[in-house]
């Protein structure tokens, strides 16, 4: 009788951790698919963040451009002043010639710093269009770990029972994923 029950025993010892092992290497393919989309994740996101430096940093150059444009707008309107001065003392041709040259000393600043405003305003919604792309591509990576976390040990079936996937599970059992994200096994008939 004492060698029944430890043949019992023995048996029952190897039988549950038979059933154990195929659990256990799903649950470590689940963990590596996770820490796998996680380390791609993270390297999206991060070349996402250069990239976005990368347009902060140009927009800055288009600013600091369009100082210096404005610089030099300012020095040669300076410039222009003093020939416009010169031409209105030398007659009335020379003056409307000093009118004509300092309007298009005007309009070239405008244009000028016109061009230069639309350059940093074009560099800026670059950035914001990298900020919010960061900032997706960081959503996408939470709801893809979220949703592999829910992976099964068993193999996925043609058939569907109630509007679910049906999985085959290690013994033949099939079974589907409730909406607890709890395995549900289906009667056999």
């Amino acid at each position: 009788m004492a060698a029944l029950a430890a043949f019992v025993s023995v048996f029952g010892i190897t039988m549950s951790t038979a059933q154990e092992t195929t659990p256990n290497k799903a649950v470590k393919k689940t963990e590596k698919a996770v820490k796998d989309n996680t380390v791609k994740a993270k390297e999206t996101a991060k070349k996402e963040k250069v990239s976005a430096s990368k347009t902060v940093k140009a927009s800055e150059k288009v600013k600091e451009n369009a100082a210096s444009t404005k610089q030099v707008a300012e020095k040669e309107s300076k410039v222009a002043k003093p020939d416009a001065v010169k031409a209105t003392k030398a007659g009335g041709k020379s003056k409307d010639e000093a009118i004509k040259a300092k309007e298009v000393n005007k309009q070239s600043v405008k244009n000028e710093s016109a061009l230069s405003k639309a350059e940093s305003e074009k560099a800026i919604k670059s950035t914001e269009k990298a900020k919010s792309n960061v900032t997706a591509s960081t959503n996408k990576v939470k709801k893809s770990t979220a949703t592999t976390t829910k992976a099964t040990a068993g193999k996925l079936s043609s058939e569907k029972y109630n509007g679910h996937d049906v999985y085959i599970g290690p013994e033949g059992g099939k079974y589907y994923i409730n909406s607890n994200g709890n395995k549900t096994y289906i009667p056999r008939n």
